[in-house]
């Protein structure tokens, strides 16, 4: 877990090197020498206009990760949080990195313990989920907080309040990425922090585990937490999903935090934003731009001239056409550009349609060969990348997209609306691109964002998610890919360059 950070930081580090010449991370700082702020401020997407989101009226939208601050308090117990799910709510939300805004993730319906531990149905949270903003937990996630107290107050100020929240002691969330994960070791963990409104009467004294305890029933809570989210699905059964384990006191929660956890200030992520916007840029202006020797040639006068472009930018060892250079970029920027992608937000669709539209698609082209899928330039199709008998991936992105020409990437991001209904038919998880999250129980934000859907089971009776998932539309109406192969004379003349 640790050396995926360390992965973390070294990525967004060489992506500023690369891209502005200049160092990224810089000495830690003392959390304590945080200054206070009193309200929440547009900042993240008023920087640059090219890769910003924008409401209506023009104006920046709100960051709930990135535009606040948490001010962890000089004795490590007070901290702002960022409300997610609200207590008793009927539906659970997720917050998109790349955005910054929540969006409906399920709905909640009574289901039995896949554990077998607890004996009662089990809804709807009687806790608030948020998140700790600028806080990235031990496998690069938003630093996951479980809050009690404050529900009500909490589900009237979404979306555009940060609260102060009181710490008191932690658990260890295990979960299992797919399948039965039972008796075996493929646990992923991380560390949830446990919290209280300092504000709510019943809870404004806990300092720690043991009083908390005293308040809420564990058994239930922790039932809850390891079913809410749904279970993996297995051929007429289901398996867990997500274990949790003893809680941890305070004190051992902030020395796991201190020592596995990301803290990213002011100064670092404005130089992340700024390496990944030059990215961004970079993609754009030298692969996605129409170039002089991308225009079809029509006649013989055209085509002595194209010809001769050529020539001249094969001599400079620059690639030649789309395909060449998105090849190129692929090659360097592969790795960096999924990390940028995450985390900051490309383009602006109010400024720049054809910009916004042609990183989206750079974007799910990139995000699904790293989830495991491939396009195979010689067959013309989207497939699984599987192990071979040495135990490597059959399909390495970075030699795989040799073949690729023109025809080839035009299909593949063609391709891309049936391939992802397929994937989302399929029973495991996939994307969707998220406009306005438009659903009667959604946030209605405007995300304008590819996210990732977790294709859990709900053993329920009224199972509503299976409902919503077949409507559930995955890729954005009305948006059809630029073709990048052109037909000229040369072709017509069979010249080869």
């Amino acid at each position: 877990m640790l050396a995926r950070l360390c992965q973390l930081k070294s990525l967004l580090l060489l992506i500023v090197l690369i891209i502005s010449g200049c160092t990224f991370f810089s000495p830690q700082k003392n959390h304590d020498s945080v200054e206070l702020m009193n309200s929440r401020e547009n900042n993240w997407f008023s920087k640059n206009l090219e890769h910003s989101l924008r409401d209506q009226e023009g104006r920046p939208q709100p960051h709930q990760f990135f535009d606040v601050n948490p001010e962890i308090s000089k004795n490590d117990v007070h901290v702002n949080g960022v409300i997610i799910t609200p207590e008793n709510s009927n539906y659970a939300y997720q917050l998109d990195l790349a955005s910054g805004q929540r969006y409906y993730s399920h709905s909640f319906c009574p289901q039995t313990d896949v554990w077998n531990q607890y004996s009662d149905d089990i809804g709807k949270p009687t806790f608030s989920i948020g998140v700790i903003p600028r806080l990235l937990d031990q496998m690069g996630e938003p630093q996951k907080v479980v809050i009690f107290g404050g529900g009500e107050k909490f589900a009237r100020f979404l979306d555009h309040h940060q609260h102060q929240l009181k710490l008191v002691g932690a658990y260890i969330e295990q979960t299992c990425p797919d399948g039965n994960c039972l008796g075996k070791s493929n646990w992923i963990s991380r560390m949830v922090f446990l919290a209280v409104d300092p504000l709510d009467n019943e809870y404004n004294l806990v300092n720690d585990i043991k009083i908390l305890q005293t308040i809420i029933k564990w058994p239930m809570v922790k039932a809850t937490l390891e079913n809410m989210d749904g279970r993996n699905g297995g051929t007429n059964t289901s398996y867990p999903a997500v274990r949790i384990g003893n809680l941890i006191s305070l004190n051992e929660a902030m020395d796991y935090y201190k020592k596995r956890s990301i803290f990213l200030s002011d100064n670092e992520t404005q130089k992340i934003q700024s390496g990944c916007h030059a990215l961004f840029e970079k993609l754009w202006n030298e692969v996605g731009v129409e170039k002089a020797e991308d225009q079809a040639a029509k006649t013989i006068d055209e085509l002595k001239t194209k010809l001769k472009l050529v020539n001249e930018l094969k001599k400079q060892k620059k690639a030649v056409g789309f395909a060449a250079r998105f090849r190129k970029f692929i090659k360097q920027y592969y790795t960096q550009f999924g990390t940028c992608s995450r985390f900051v937000y490309s383009g602006n669709l109010n400024q720049n349609h054809e910009k916004f539209w042609f990183l989206n698609y750079a974007n799910i082209f990139l995000r699904l060969h790293k989830d495991g899928y491939y396009f195979d330039c010689k067959t013309d199709q989207w497939q699984k990348n599987v192990l071979n008998s040495e135990g490597d991936l059959i399909h390495n992105i970075k030699s795989g997209i040799d073949s690729c020409k023109e025809k080839d990437f035009d299909m593949a991001m063609n391709y891309l609306p049936s391939f992802l209904t397929g994937l989302k038919l399929s029973g495991t998880s996939y994307y969707r691109f998220n406009d306005y999250d438009t659903y009667t129980f959604g946030t209605h934000s405007k995300l304008y964002s590819w996210v990732k859907v977790n294709a859990k089971k709900f053993d329920c009776t009224n199972n509503p998610n299976e409902a919503i998932k077949k409507e559930l539309r995955v890729f954005p109406e009305d948006v059809s890919w630029k073709a990048r192969e052109i037909k000229d004379l040369k072709d017509e003349l069979k010249i080869i360059y």
